[in-house]
C-alpha cells in the first residue's frame, strides 16, 4: 500500500510540473507574439510618406516630380486630399491634390498629375512655385497626407 501512495505522489508531482511548464510556455509565447506585433507594426499605406525628386521646372514655374499615380492610389490618396510637401530646404507647404489648377483659388498651392507625362506637379494656381520657394531640379520632396483642408 505504501508503494501505491509513492507512485500516486510522483504522478501528481510530475503532472503538476508538466502543467506548470505548459502554462509558462503558453504565456511566454502569447507575450512574445503580442510584443512583436506592437514593435513590428509597419506604417499603413495611408500614413506612409512618399519621397520624390523634382526632375524639371516647367515653363510656368511648376515643379515636376518623378512621382507617378500608383503610389498615391496604393495609399488611398485621392483628389481633394490635403498633402504636406516638405522640401530639402526644410520648407513645408500644404497643397490640395486636385485634377485642375482651377480647383483651388488663385494663389493657392496645389498638386496634380500632368495629363501628358503622368508625373506629379507641385504648383501655385496662377503663380510660379519654383520662383516663390526657390526650388531647383534634383531637389528632394516628401509628401504626406494630412487632415483635410477646410472647404472652399
Amino acid at each position: 500500500m505504501e508503494v501505491c501512495i509513492t507512485v500516486k505522489f510522483r504522478y501528481q508531482f510530475c503532472s503538476y510540473d508538466w502543467r506548470s511548464a505548459l502554462i509558462t510556455v503558453l504565456v511566454t509565447t502569447i507575450l512574445l507574439i503580442g510584443c512583436s506585433q506592437k514593435i513590428g507594426t509597419p506604417e499603413t499605406p495611408q500614413t506612409a510618406s512618399l519621397t520624390g525628386t523634382i526632375v524639371e521646372i516647367d515653363d510656368h514655374g511648376n515643379a515636376v516630380t518623378d512621382l507617378e499615380i500608383a503610389p498615391f492610389t496604393e495609399r488611398g490618396w485621392k483628389l481633394g486630399d490635403a498633402l504636406e510637401a516638405t522640401f530639402e530646404t526644410g520648407q513645408k507647404i500644404r497643397i490640395k491634390f486636385v485634377e485642375n489648377y482651377g480647383d483651388v483659388p488663385v494663389g493657392d498651392y496645389l498638386g496634380r498629375f500632368s495629363t501628358s507625362s503622368k508625373q506629379f506637379k507641385l504648383a501655385i494656381n496662377m503663380g510660379n512655385i519654383a520662383k516663390t520657394l526657390e526650388l531647383k531640379n534634383q531637389s528632394k520632396v516628401v509628401l504626406q497626407k494630412v487632415e483635410s483642408l477646410s472647404a472652399d
